[in-house]
């Protein structure tokens, strides 16, 4: 009995440390904790979501033209914060030929019958600051909602743009739609609540939903056109990181800007955008 006792104290001394590291998701920085472990990795180390998709055409009475398939991933380092987290990212996507998945470079715009160059996005950086003030931390629930969706939690963030256009009409009228920027960004993280909940996981395997809608593209040329673009993508957080991409998509980031294998190292602002570095291409002679 005496070394059955000694066996039962030992065990609970080991388990003390387990139960002491409880995850309660009502907790609001536990709540944070989650969604840092789904969108990045709380021991700050390195993720990659990668998504795919298709973008189409939206123009009142006309019906939808399916443009292109689209395929991009971002990649991220977490900072960690006090009540919170950075993430130091790069964001590329690719618009691709829909019925052969070859990534264009020139492309027939069918909706004014124009041959144009195709400007990929290379966005550097996409950083995030999700630190939260210690009196906004009460607030975390409803800043990063979620469902309960029984063994998976889905964390929502619903975005809209709404900003003066880097490209003003009256300079660049053929790429640009509007002197203001509006748009429409959907995401949905899903991971496990069992993932969650476990202490011992600083990182969590994680799908998503991601759908936009947003004016024509600048290198489709066309101008204030009524319309719109509606993008509608899923994908997941791939556990090998850049190694794990598909090949084309490698072989055309290492061949092109190898620099976005990697997170940028420190925070810098302002983000890039494609509307931002489609000037920048303009103002460099890139584009005639």
């Amino acid at each position: 009995m005496r070394n059955v006792m000694i066996s039962l104290v030992l065990c609970l001394i080991c388990l003390a440390p387990l139960a002491a590291q409880k995850i309660d998701l009502s907790n609001d920085q536990d709540y944070l904790n989650a969604f840092m472990k789904v969108r990045g990795d709380a021991n700050e180390g390195v993720t990659l979501y990668h998504w795919t998709g298709s973008v189409y055409s939206f123009v009142p009475g006309e019906k939808r033209v399916e443009l292109f398939a689209f395929e991009g991933f971002n990649i991220a380092k977490t900072v960690k914060g006090e009540f919170g987290f950075e993430l130091l990212t790069r964001e590329a996507a690719f618009f691709k030929d829909y019925r052969t998945g070859e990534i264009l470079e020139t492309w027939y715009n069918p909706l004014n019958k124009m041959n144009v160059p195709v400007v990929q996005i290379w966005n550097d950086p996409v950083n995030q600051d999700m630190n939260f003030e210690a009196d906004m931390l009460p607030y975390v629930h409803q800043i990063l909602p979620s469902t309960d969706l029984g063994d998976e939690l889905a964390f929502t963030m619903e975005i809209f743009p709404f900003y003066t256009s880097p490209l003003p009409r009256k300079e660049f009228g053929e790429f640009s739609q509007n002197d203001t920027y509006q748009a429409a960004e959907f995401f949905n993280f899903f991971a496990k609540k069992a993932d969650l909940l476990n202490p011992a996981l600083s990182t969590v395997p994680a799908t998503i939903t991601w759908n936009r809608i947003s004016p024509w593209m600048p290198f489709m040329r066309m101008g204030d056109r009524a319309g719109s673009l509606v993008f509608v993508c899923r994908g997941q957080k791939l556990e090998g990181g850049f190694e794990a991409l598909p090949k084309q998509i490698k072989d055309y980031v290492m061949k092109t800007k190898p620099e976005f294998a990697a997170p940028p190292t420190e925070w810098s602002e302002p983000n890039e955008t494609s509307w931002t570095y489609f000037r920048k291409l303009l103002e460099q002679g890139l584009i005639k």
